[in-house]
């Protein structure tokens, strides 16, 4: 026997699978993009929603334990209560069972006609979703292709009497030889961080003669207690709630698990009712591999049969567990309690930047432009305090102490989001995703740009104002006229991020218009200022400051024009 035959084709066709399988993840995003968003906004406090709405997810992109690391960080973020939570991983528990039905269905065969029209449509697409629509395509057939090499190379331990015995103790006949396929099954999955994988491993087996039936049922059972670990990994440096999140999967499969165990047979008996034919019927003779197109010691109806397990154990489950989930929220509250100490402030304020919606970068963009929205208000409470400085509604040191401190937390935000954005950068992006991480990039450099104007200011003001320099009261009247006008134009420019949408056109235009008015009181200001200092109505020795005050205001202008290129994704235009 080859054995360095069968263990390149065994390890080249799992990894042909899990490349296969994130390769048409990828694609299904960038063509879900929008709708994936949409699809989450519909989320509710009812539960028959959230389940819905782990179901759809699941199903688009063709990942559970992508949809569990998403929503735990969704709890992290405070966009998901606990409730929700469990209802969404409930429902991703169904939508991964998609993946069993495309593996054991005889379509598999025409991995390399598919892997060919994904290829055509990838390259010969019109337009953008028929091209990542290709990816999908592409990334399906080489699922399959790697379904196909695992199982080929499988063949040949058919006649290994040391691999035939070892699989005759997963028989699936007693308890003990279940429970051995539960730990392989879990096992494998931790190992390959793929339930999906799992699946195609078990039904690669089960097809070449080497499980039977009862044993492929218990590795599927193992995959569902090993796919949880995906989700815990991800809790780990999460508040507690996303932690409870992750337990309450582990917890709900785990439990799910044990129930099906206790009626093993009765439920292998069941699933042979849905499917009619005979799942260990096994290939004889020639006559029957020329019948059934597959190699003699093959198991020609079982790919189906352990598909439909798969599936009924999920939708059972589901089922059961949904008027449980109050109670499962309650069992992994006391898990996981409420943490005594209070958190630090800090970094981890940021509650919208969550490490594990990098693999769903749809989503992960999404929750960027919230964290965007909460910096950029941040530079507003910077913004009204100059304002009223100016104005003198504010105490001028009290007010600078409190903008310096804010300062240092703004340039916080900037480095994370920056960071966080240029991890989304390096995932595959649609043109569109692609060229709003660009863009968001820049507004949070642009969002920091313009509090160091303030900040700038600020100081030139306070120092002016130790050195017992004053203005005239026009000149005050001037600036805290100018600055209010700033603010508002910046208000109106950060509108976006908080949801609302707007005509891009429209909106920069408009925004290129309040430039250039703001741009050109800044310079009459400034004529006016140079006039009151021939007239003597302004002294010298203020000069300096107050022209430093207008150059950071003009700055500030800018800025803020930036702001609305990038918001309309005109900065670094990936779009048409």
């Amino acid at each position: 026997m080859d054995w360095k035959t069968i263990g390149f084709e065994v390890f080249g066709g799992l990894g042909l699978f899990l490349m296969g399988m994130k390769i048409m993840s990828e694609g299904m995003q960038k063509v879900a993009g929008d709708r994936l968003r949409k699809v989450l906004g519909f989320l509710t406090k009812n539960r028959f929603m959230a389940i819905g709405v782990g179901l759809t997810v699941t199903a688009l992109i063709q990942s559970s334990s992508a949809t569990t690391v998403m929503t735990v960080g969704f709890v992290n973020a405070q966009l998901m209560t606990l409730t929700q939570a469990i209802g969404v991983i409930l429902g991703a528990n169904i939508g991964t069972t998609v993946t069993g039905w495309l593996v054991s269905l005889s379509v598999v065969k025409y991995a390399m006609v598919i892997i060919g029209i994904g290829v055509l449509l990838r390259f010969a697409g019109r337009n953008e979703t028929a091209r990542y629509s290709g990816e999908a395509v592409f990334g399906l057939g080489l699922l399959f292709l790697g379904m196909n090499t695992m199982s080929d190379g499988l063949g040949p331990l058919r006649n290994s009497p040391g691999f035939v015995h070892f699989f005759t103790m997963v028989d699936g006949v007693g308890y003990g030889s279940v429970l051995l396929g539960v730990l392989i099954g879990t096992a494998t999955t931790v190992a390959v961080q793929s339930s999906s994988a799992t699946i195609g491993i078990a039904i690669a087996l089960a097809t070449q003669g080497l499980l039977t039936f009862p044993g492929a049922v218990s590795l599927i059972l193992g995959d569902n207690i090993g796919t949880t670990i995906t989700a815990l990994l991800a809790s780990i440096g999460t508040n507690h709630n996303a932690k409870r999140a992750a337990f309450a999967h582990t917890l709900f499969n785990v439990f799910g698990v044990i129930i099906i165990l206790i009626i093993f047979f009765p439920f292998v008996k069941l699933v042979n009712t849905f499917i009619p034919q005979d799942a260990d019927l096994t290939i004889k003779t020639a006559e029957e591999a020329a019948r059934y197109g597959m190699a003699i010691g093959a198991k020609p109806f079982i790919g189906p049969h352990v598909a439909m397990a798969h599936t009924l154990f999920n939708v059972t489950n589901v089922i059961f567990f949904t008027p449980l989930i109050g109670f499962l929220a309650f069992a992994v509250k006391k898990i996981v309690p409420e943490p005594k100490a209070k958190p630090s402030k800090g970094i981890r304020q940021f509650v919208h930047i969550h490490y594990g919606l990098v693999e769903t970068p749809a989503i992960g963009i999404l929750e960027s432009e919230k964290e965007l929205f909460a910096m950029a208000e941040r530079v507003k409470k910077n913004s009204t305090r100059i304002r009223d400085i100016l104005g003198g509604k504010r105490d001028a040191g009290v007010a600078a102490e409190k903008i310096e401190k804010n300062e240092e937390l703004i340039d916080e935000y900037r480095k994370a989001i920056t960071e966080f954005l240029l991890s989304l950068s390096q995932r595959s992006l649609s043109r569109e995703d692609a060229a709003k991480v660009g863009n968001y990039i820049t507004c949070a450099h642009n969002l920091e740009k313009y509090a160091d104007y303030v900040t700038n200011m600020t100081r030139s003001y306070l120092k002016m104002k130790n050195d017992n320099l004053l203005l005239s009261d026009a000149a005050r009247a001037s600036l805290h006229d100018i600055v209010t006008e700033i603010e508002d134009f910046y208000e109106a420019t950060i509108v976006p991020l908080s949801g609302v949408e707007v005509d891009a056109k429209e909106f920069l235009a408009a925004a290129t218009m309040k430039k250039k008015e703001i741009k050109d009181k800044v310079r009459a200001a400034k004529m006016g200022h140079f006039q009151r200092l021939q007239e003597g109505t302004c002294k010298g020795e203020a000069s300096m400051a107050y022209i430093d005050i207008l150059v950071n205001i003009d700055g500030m202008v800018s800025q803020v024009h930036n702001i609305a290129e990038t918001l309309t994704l005109t900065k670094f235009s990936g779009v048409a």
